[in-house]
């Protein structure tokens, strides 16, 4: 899980806000269905293409199958009022975020390496659902660049805490751990390992086909970590950057090209 950054607001999102105040965000989609397409694609754009929870490459479709990508509201949309002050939450721009199904949609495009049947083995948004977790979970927006929180695990692609690193980072460790939790985020569940593991099986062979050309692992990892830690033409970062960058350790690498998001 990393930081996601949030850029302008799409212009037909505004208009419709300042027209239809009162409207949910099921009335945005289906009256504003252009205004509704900028959303998505400025969210794909301000996260590089990944979930905003798991870092799984965002899939579209084109008309074959269902895009493995929607927009996830942080805070549930269907609470209006909060602390006594009224928020209309399905329309507002800074509590959306772009999120995969979680392993919910049968139809998803790439579904054999996507679809999970069990429930309780999802991930992401899919069992947070309507509970509201703003005091449980870390939101993407507000998780800081540097130092990194997540460490990941070699052996089995499990996540852990960077304890030291959320204390330093004034992050708490709860919500942190809360991203995690079977019950809420579940990132850890057994897709996700599996995921991982594979991202970082293909690392290591990628520094041993490094060293078996005389570089020595030094060289090796900071090559390996220079052409895997960046944005491709589009814009878009690899899928499972935290797992890549824990594995790299490449904190001095991304301080250089000061990586924000």
């Amino acid at each position: 899980m990393k930081t996601c950054l949030k850029g302008k607001i799409p212009n037909l999102l505004t208009q419709y806000q300042s027209n239809n105040p009162d409207a949910n965000w099921e009335q945005f989609k289906n009256e504003c269905q252009q205004g509704y397409r900028d959303v998505q694609s400025q969210l794909r754009q301000d996260q590089g293409n990944l979930c905003c929870y798991c870092e799984i490459e965002t899939r579209q479709a084109f008309g074959i199958g269902k895009d493995d990508f929607r927009v996830e509201h942080f805070h549930p949309k269907s609470d209006i009022v909060k602390s006594g002050a009224s928020r209309n939450w399905g329309l507002d721009w800074r509590n959306m975020l772009g999120c995969c199904h979680g392993g919910s949609e049968r139809y998803v495009t790439d579904a054999q390496e996507r679809y999970i049947s069990i429930n309780a083995q999802r991930h992401s948004d899919t069992l947070k659902g309507e509970f509201i977790l703003d005091d449980e979970i870390l939101n993407p927006l507000t998780i800081p660049p540097f130092p990194i929180l997540f460490k990941a695990n070699r052996r089995d692609g499990s996540f852990s805490v960077l304890e030291d690193n959320c204390r330093n980072a004034d992050v708490s460790i709860d919500k942190a751990n809360g991203c995690l939790a079977a019950d809420k985020l579940n990132l850890n569940s057994e897709k996700l390992k599996e995921l991982r593991k594979k991202a970082m099986d293909a690392l290591n062979e990628q520094i041993q086909e490094e060293v078996s050309r005389g570089l020595s692992i030094e060289q090796a990892m900071s090559n390996v970590t220079k052409a895997q830690l960046r944005k491709n033409a589009q814009q878009y970062w690899p899928a499972f950057f935290t797992t890549i960058r824990s594995y790299l350790g490449a904190e001095n690498f991304l301080q250089s090209i000061q990586y924000s998001g």
